[in-house]
């Protein structure tokens, strides 16, 4: 049986790790460079999250236009 899962939030590859561990099931390998895109995708939400929350301070349109 073939199953294919769509996981959201970085729950994702701590599910994929408890897979790939299990007798008899076979995990299709992601590449590496999607699996890291994600992770960083994930990172920057966490991050956008945190600011809405007013936990995390972001840099200014003026300060990121001062660091080019």
């Amino acid at each position: 049986m073939q199953v294919t899962l769509e996981i959201k939030g970085d729950k994702a590859f701590s599910i994929l790790e408890v897979l790939k561990s299990m007798k008899g099931v076979k995990v299709k390998s992601v590449d590496q460079s999607k699996e890291e895109y994600l992770k960083l995708l994930s990172d920057a939400y966490k991050q956008t999250e945190l600011a809405e929350e007013g936990k995390l301070k972001l840099k200014s349109f003026d300060d990121l236009i001062g660091e080019l």
